[in-house]
Formats: C-alpha cells, structure tokens, sequence
C-alpha cells in the first residue's frame, strides 16, 4: 500500500496535485475498510440473489461475487472477519447450488 501511495504521491506532484492531506487523516486506512464492507454487502446481496433465482444466472452471479471479492482482498490487504464470513458463505451457497444442479441435471438425464 505505500508503494502505491508513494506512486500516487509521484504523479500528484507531477500534475501539482496537493496530496500531503493524504498522509495525515487516515484516508487509505479508511477506503479499506469502506472497501471491505462493501464487498461483504455484495456478497450477501450476490447471496440473496442466488437463492432466489433460476439457475442460468447463478454461475455468472457467483463469479462477479468471486472477482469483485478477490479485488477488495487484493487492495485491502486481507478482509476482516465479517467480511470472510460472507465469503465462506457465498462458496457454500455456490458450491450447494452447483450440487444441486449437478443431481437435478442427473435426474433428468434418467
């Protein structure tokens, strides 16, 4: 992460930009944890969408949940625990779907 504001704090500099602000309030500290929690609401939304819908969209909804996910983590540096909790959730409620799917596409075949 202070490689990253370093590099922001360069081009700042370069477009005189002012970004000394930055340093003191805490904002990158801030925007993680913002971050965090809105990945944990798009992951309960995902979720409720998921257990409520067809099956034709639910692999396309598990991936957007899993991608977005996987970019918070990136940039925040790991989740907290109510986040990582809505994310094993989400791969339950994936992976019990996928099993679903899997006997009732068996059944028919039958």
């Amino acid at each position: 992460m202070e490689k990253m504001r370093d590099g922001a704090s360069k081009r700042y500099k370069e477009f005189q930009i002012p970004w000394e602000w930055m340093l003191n309030t805490g904002l990158i500290g801030q925007i993680k944890i913002s971050s965090t929690k809105l990945a944990k609401k798009y992951m309960k939304r995902i979720i409720k969408e998921m257990q409520s819908i067809e099956c034709s969209q639910e692999d396309n909804l598990m991936l957007q949940g899993v991608r977005f996910a996987f970019r918070v983590h990136q940039f925040a540096g790991g989740f907290d625990v109510d986040t990582m909790h809505a994310f094993e959730e989400l791969k339950r409620v994936g992976t019990g779907s996928n099993k679903q799917q899997h006997a009732v596409n068996t059944i028919q075949e039958c």
